[in-house]
């Protein structure tokens, strides 16, 4: 008698040994352990899903003093990590579909994030609208800087001006400013947003800053310091 198998609506997890990672992958990896130092070991493999095979790279990172002193902020780190792998990718994105960070921590925990190459796209598109952020701050121009914000909100730029002339007063010029992050979130008032943490460097001590960029029209939400 003929028996069919039930075709179950589950993830088959498939791993792939022995599989080659290209030069522009090490160099990709390289990147990442530039900028959060420890030991990254890569797993190239692919799930079955309804059928349809999803290609990924998978990158565990472990022994990095960063992650272990900002554990807060892992889920933006995470982000980074695979913004940073699939940003230096080049010709080579389209190999895969999906970017799985893998975070070791002292403590023995591990944080497990997945990323759609769509949702690293998106941040892809968002990046000109950060660096055009960080250079109206970095030239103090908060008239511009204004202007990117939501009507929702309407920034003012004698407020804005007000607040960094209070950071510079008490931590000195800005020196550096370093993307650390993102991560997609929600909110009932103002719908899908976009939470960007950066690293402020400046003169005394680095502080954290944080941006919610609207999803659909790249306008800055808000703006928050730690």
């Amino acid at each position: 008698m003929k028996q069919t198998l039930p075709i179950l609506a589950i993830l088959l997890l498939f791993s792939c040994g022995k599989v080659g990672v290209s030069k522009t992958e090490v160099k990709a990896v390289d990147k990442v352990i530039e900028f959060y130092g420890g030991q990254v070991n890569r797993i190239i493999g692919f799930n079955m899903k309804n059928t349809k095979k999803i290609n990924y790279f998978e990158l565990k990172i472990s022994n990095s003093q960063l992650l272990n002193n900002d554990q807060k902020d892992l889920a933006g780190h995470a982000g980074n990590i695979a913004y940073l792998f699939y940003s230096n990718l080049k010709d080579e994105k389209p190999n895969y579909q999906e970017i799985k960070v893998s975070i070791d921590l002292q403590n023995g925990e591990s944080r497990n994030y997945n990323f759609s190459v769509s949702d690293l796209k998106e941040i892809e598109n968002l990046m000109p609208f950060v660096n055009k952020t960080n250079t109206f701050i970095r030239n103090k121009d908060y008239k511009g800087f204004a202007e990117t914000f939501s009507a929702q909100f309407k920034a003012d730029e004698k407020d804005l001006k007000g607040l960094f002339d209070e950071l510079y007063s008490r931590f000195g010029e800005i020196k550096e400013i370093q993307f650390q992050g993102f991560s997609f979130a929600e909110d009932p008032k103002v719908g899908p947003y976009i939470l960007v943490k950066e690293v402020l460097v400046l003169d005394k001590e680095a502080g954290r800053m944080y941006l919610n960029f609207d999803r659909r029209t790249k306008e800055i939400l808000g703006l928050t310091f730690e």
